[in-house]
Formats: structure tokens, C-alpha cells, sequence
């Protein structure tokens, strides 16, 4: 295969100056010849139709990834340009290229869902991150005077993906693309920086130089076929490639260095695997360099938690994803029968499962330890009208984001309680990070949930329904319920339930298993409280502690609801239909006991409408916090 060695020989004219239309360096990618004014490399090009652009082992884009790689120039990304490069950045940018592997993964513990974070000391290295970006990026700000710029998105992006990083459970696929994530957030705000301060003032019509800069090293740099932005790139001292058919290369041309064209070889190529299973990142982008490119690999990753696979995966994670090496298996993949949806959804026996037929759902439950209900929604449930001809099909997926909070408490069995919570905390990390970034296209019915709350690893029917008409295949049927919802982030164990230790964690406290047989009444309104009123933090708070006392839209203070009640008007006041009261805006200095109730009673009556006319059932609704 011919190169620039075998096709050029150094040449120079009596001007030996080198322009944008010379080379320093060139080098052949046949039909392409592709020279640089100010580079001593040159870099191979990836700019195919079909180069594919999809997350490789390491949660980075390979070849076509523009903070690993030279790419296309393109207008609306210029400051790309500036992104440092690995190789010969600083020691406090370490982590911004880090790699996590297994050994920096700590799975959740006394569960056996495949669930965890990065141990906190990797997380404080890349919150530094943030810390490093935040001080080169506010003096500028300072100098603007609030003008918008798009740098605050930047770093409120990378603020919340490190939050995610310390405080969400994620699955350890999905911690390696996430960790990139932040990376790419964290050198794109440098590389916007660099330009601004160092680059455009070089391309103002008043900037002049002894001549043309030397490229910095430092810099990602780009390819282009425009021969005006190549020159001008060469006087502002960015690296650049200009890329031209070899017809258009005059003999007259200085060429210093012709060169082997450099590979990206240090760079992960293989997709993701598990055992020897692989399991890839979407495709987010097939075509050439430019606009599309730089675009899809800035998009967020939100995982892909809505596929399930027909079998669980092995339990071993692989041990260095950054090599792109599937490690060996431990063990082989036990087969799990295939039971379809249909099937898993038909109804159970209802003496089994302890389904409390026949229960109203618009009435509170009378429980010691259901959380005291909220006058506004009882008052709501008793007006809203269940007339099923409402309820306008097929709009929404009817199915449940969480299990009916009173799954929980009312199993008549000691035994039967035990599991089903027990069941519920291990798996709740898990499905706390699947709600919140990638929903299922369709959540689990109510069946389905009560099948894995009632399920256990083993798949051995328990102890209380062994007597029963429910035999194994039953009990089989309800662990492929677990199977079903979490798929392939359900490790192999064994146990009576899927918090496999003697323990499970909630909100930074360790709780027995035994001790759910009989737990203490305010424990279980603590649980079911966090079922029904998300904080205002998001999921994103699934392990911080609980509050002290009632807040947001239920404070003890008028004044403290006020900004909570006026953000639900305005969501609520989008919705089709909605009442006059809630379209009109709230006065701060005007907003008392009166109006807040006003407000309040009409927000929740139209809030319960709108759900039974588009799910068919009263929604779950909040409820005072457990005194």
C-alpha cells in the first residue's frame, strides 16, 4: 500500500515559508492526501459514510469520538478544536480520561440485583472535575454582566451527572458510559474556554503575530477541505489538517516531512461484554464528520433499561472494560424457561397472593402503618367522577412505575410481610435508577409486581403458600417475574429472598431481614411515605436521609409552601381543561391561608380527574410525613 513516503519527496521553494496550502507534514489515506502547516503528525482520517458512532467498551466513541480524535471542522462545534488532548494534559486533569474498572465498583450490598456506585474517592476525583471547571469559567462570566452563554449548560450538565455518579445507583454498564459522560462535559467547557480567551482573539481583524503561530500540542486540532479555514488555523496557532484529492497537490508545493499517517490504536474499539456476552451501547449516529457528529456525541446517555433479554446474564462482570476484552466465564448461564408476558400477567389465586379482593382503592387504607392521610385528596377521591366511560383508552401506558404501596402491609402472614418488603428494599436502588433515566416503554401491571414481591431466588415455593395449590411452577412463574422487570441486572443467588444477606440498606440505615416479620410500625410509614412523596431533590436523593418534618406543598409554614403550590398551578395549568383558578398567576405578597387552600383543594380535584379519565384507578398520592 503506497504512503506519503513512497509518493512525496521533501521539497522547497526558493520562499521555503510554509502557508496553508504547504506542508510541514504529509501524509497519503488513499484517494486522500492530507497535509498540516504546523503539525509534525498527521493523523488518520475517519470521515467514511458509514463509520458508525455508538459507545464502545469504555463508554467512549473510538475513532469517531471528537474528544479522543481529530475531526471534521465544523461551524457550529469550532471550538472543538481546543479539546485537550491526553497525552500532554496536566496531572490534575487525570480524570478525565479515567477508565473505572471493577475494582473501583462497589455493588449494593444484601441485594441481588447488580446494582452500585464508584467508591467515594474515585467520585471526589471527578467532582475535582467540576471544581476546576467552575474557576475557569466564572471570572469570564463575571466580565459578561449575565449575558447568556452556553458554558452555564455545560457545567449544569456536568454538575448533574456527577450528582448522578454519587448518588444514584446505577448498574456497572452503565457507570462506565456515565463516568465518559461527565468527561466529555468537563473538556468541552475547557475547550469552549480556550477558544474564547485564546483563539478568537487571534481570528479579530486586529490580531497580528511575526507570522504564523506554531500549532499547540495541547489541542485536539481538526481536519478540513476549506483552505481558508486551514490558514486560518495556522495563524492562531491550532492544529490542522487540510484534506485534498491528489490532483489538486502542486509539484510546487514545500513539503518539510512526509509521514507515516498516525493510527488510533490506543484507542478501545470492542463494545462492551459481559462474560462472554456482548452487550452494546445504542447506535447514535452512522455518516461522515461534521455537524451530525459533533451533535450525537454531546447527547445524553439516558442507559437502555427497557430491554430486557429472553435469559438473565452471567453474574460476573467483566474485569476491564478499557481493554475491550471479554474475560473468561466463571460459569455457564443457567437457562431460564420462557414464560411471555401474557402468561406472567394472567391472574393468580388471590388466597395465595394475598391480592385483598375486592378493596377500595378511592379509600385510604386503615392501617397502623399506612401514613396519615391529606385532607386535600381524601376530599378529592370522594368527588372525582369514576364514571369508566371517562377513561380514555390506550393514551398512556396504565401500568405501575412503583408496586401499590399497599402490597406491603397487607399480607396476612408474618412471613409473607417479611418477603415482600424485604423483596422491595433490595430491589428498590435498581429501579430507582431505571425510573429515572430511561423508563421501560411499559411499566409492570400489578400482577407482575405482586409475582416478584411474593417471589424468591431460589424459586422454591415459600414456606406459607408450600401447602397450597401453588406448586413450583408457580413459584417458578413468580421469579420469572423478577426476571421480567430487571432482566439482565439480576445476578444468580440463592435465598428466600433477593436481599441475599442478613441485611438490606435504606436511606443509610441497615435493616434485618428477620426483624420484617414483625417490623415497628414507624419504619414501614417511613417506607411507604418514600413509595408516595418523591422529594423535591428527585430520585437522585434515593440515599440521602429523611427529612425532619412535612415540606414543600405540605409545610407547616404558609409562606414556605408558597413557591411549591405555585410551581404545581403551573404544571397543572398546561393540562388540557384545567380550571380558571389554576391559570391565573400567584401574588407572593398576597398569598395567605385563604388562597393557599383555594389553590390547593382545586389543584388536587382537577389533579385526580385527569388521572382516573386517562389510567382508570385514583393515582397514589402523598401523605403526611410519620410523625
Amino acid at each position: 500500500m503506497p504512503t506519503a513516503l513512497t509518493k512525496f519527496t521533501p521539497y522547497s521553494r526558493p520562499d521555503a515559508a510554509i502557508s496553508a496550502l504547504d506542508a510541514r507534514a504529509i501524509g497519503y489515506q488513499a484517494p486522500l492526501v492530507i497535509t498540516t502547516p504546523n503539525m509534525d503528525w498527521v493523523p488518520e482520517l475517519h470521515n467514511d459514510d458509514i463509520e458508525e458512532l455508538t459507545a464502545r467498551a469504555d463508554g467512549r466513541f473510538g475513532a469517531a469520538d471528537c474528544f479522543q480524535w481529530p475531526q471534521m471542522y465544523c461551524k457550529e462545534f469550532e471550538y472543538s478544536v481546543c479539546i485537550p488532548r491526553k497525552d500532554t494534559s496536566s496531572i490534575d486533569l487525570q480524570f478525565a480520561w479515567f477508565t473505572p474498572t471493577t475494582a473501583d465498583f462497589a455493588i449494593q450490598p444484601g441485594t441481588a440485583f447488580a446494582v452500585g456506585t464508584l467508591h467515594s474517592h474515585i467520585v471526589d476525583g471527578i467532582d475535582n472535575l467540576l471544581t476546576i471547571a467552575r474557576k475557569r469559567v466564572q471570572p469570564w462570566q463575571a466580565n459578561r454582566a449575565g449575558k447568556k452563554d452556553i458554558v452555564t449548560n455545560m457545567l449544569a450538565s456536568l454538575k448533574h451527572d456527577i450528582n448522578v455518579l454519587r448518588r444514584h445507583p446505577l448498574t456497572y454498564r452503565d457507570i462506565i458510559i456515565f463516568v465518559a459522560q461527565v468527561q466529555r462535559s468537563f473538556l468541552d467547557i475547557i475547550a469552549f474556554m480556550d477558544y474564547v480567551e485564546i483563539v478568537q482573539p487571534r481570528l479579530t481583524s486586529g490580531w497580528s503575530s511575526w507570522g504564523p503561530l506554531e500549532g499547540n500540542s495541547r489541542w485536539m486540532g481538526c481536519f478540513t477541505t476549506d483552505s481558508k479555514i486551514c490558514d486560518i488555523y495556522l495563524n492562531a496557532g491550532v492544529p490542522v489538517w487540510l484534506v485534498r484529492a491528489e490532483v489538486y497537490i502542486s509539484p510546487q508545493m514545500n513539503i518539510i516531512k512526509p509521514v507515516v499517517l498516525t493510527f488510533p490504536d490506543d484507542l478501545t474499539k470492542n463494545v462492551y461484554c459481559e462474560g462472554n456476552i456482548a452487550r452494546p451501547f445504542p447506535l447514535l449516529y452512522r455518516g461522515p464528520g461534521g455537524f451530525n457528529r459533533h451533535f450525537h456525541t454531546r447527547r445524553a446517555y439516558t442507559g437502555t433499561f427497557a430491554v430486557n433479554p429472553g435469559a438473565p446474564l452471567p453474574s460476573t462482570l467483566p474485569q476491564n472494560p478499557a481493554s475491550g476484552k471479554a474475560p473468561s466465564q466463571g460459569q455457564k448461564n443457567k437457562k431460564a424457561r420462557k414464560i411471555t408476558s401474557s402468561q406472567l400477567m394472567k391472574p393468580k389465586d388471590s388466597k395465595i397472593a394475598d391480592a385483598q379482593p375486592n378493596r377500595d382503592k378511592w379509600e385510604d387504607l386503615r392501617r397502623p402503618e399506612n401514613p396519615e392521610a391529606i385532607g386535600f385528596w381524601t376530599s378529592a377521591f370522594q368527588k372525582a367522577n369514576k364514571d369508566k366511560n371517562r377513561v380514555k383508552k390506550g393514551l398512556v401506558d396504565q401500568g405501575y412505575r412503583f408496586p401499590e404501596p399497599a402490597l406491603l402491609i397487607t399480607p396476612s402472614s408474618p412471613e409473607r410481610k417479611k418477603l415482600f418488603v424485604a423483596n422491595w428494599l433490595a430491589a428498590r436502588p435498581l429501579w430507582i435508577s431505571r425510573v429515572d433515566h430511561n423508563p421501560p416503554e411499559r411499566f409492570p401491571s400489578p400482577q407482575l409486581w405482586r409475582d416478584f414481591l411474593n417471589s424468591s431466588p431460589s424459586g422454591e415455593p415459600s414456606t406459607i403458600a408450600s401447602s397450597s395449590s401453588a406448586g413450583p411452577t408457580a413459584a417458578a412463574t413468580r421469579k420469572q417475574a423478577a426476571t421480567h422487570i430487571f432482566g439482565e441486572d439480576l445476578r444468580d443467588a440463592q435465598g428466600t429472598t433477593w436481599a441475599i444477606g442478613e441485611n438490606v440498606q435504606w436511606r443509610n440505615m441497615t435493616i434485618s431481614i428477620i426483624s420484617l416479620c414483625d417490623p415497628p410500625s414507624r419504619l414501614m410509614r417511613l417506607i411507604l411515605w418514600e413509595f408516595i412523596f418523591p422529594e423535591e431533590g428527585g430520585f437522585v436523593m434515593w440515599s440521602s436521609s429523611l427529612p425532619d418534618d412535612d415540606s414543600g406543598l405540605w409545610g407547616r409554614r404558609i409562606i414556605d409552601a408558597f413557591p411549591y403550590v405555585d410551581n404545581f398551578r403551573k404544571l397543572l395549568s398546561c393540562w388540557e381543561d384545567s380550571p380558571p383558578r389554576l391559570n391565573a398567576p400567584l401574588d407572593a405578597s398576597a398569598f395567605d391561608a385563604t388562597t393557599y387552600f383555594q389553590v390547593m383543594q382545586q389543584a388536587c380535584d382537577f389533579y385526580v380527574q385527569c388521572f382516573f379519565d386517562h389510567f382508570g384507578r385514583p393515582p397514589i398520592v402523598p401523605h403526611r410525613f410519620p410523625a
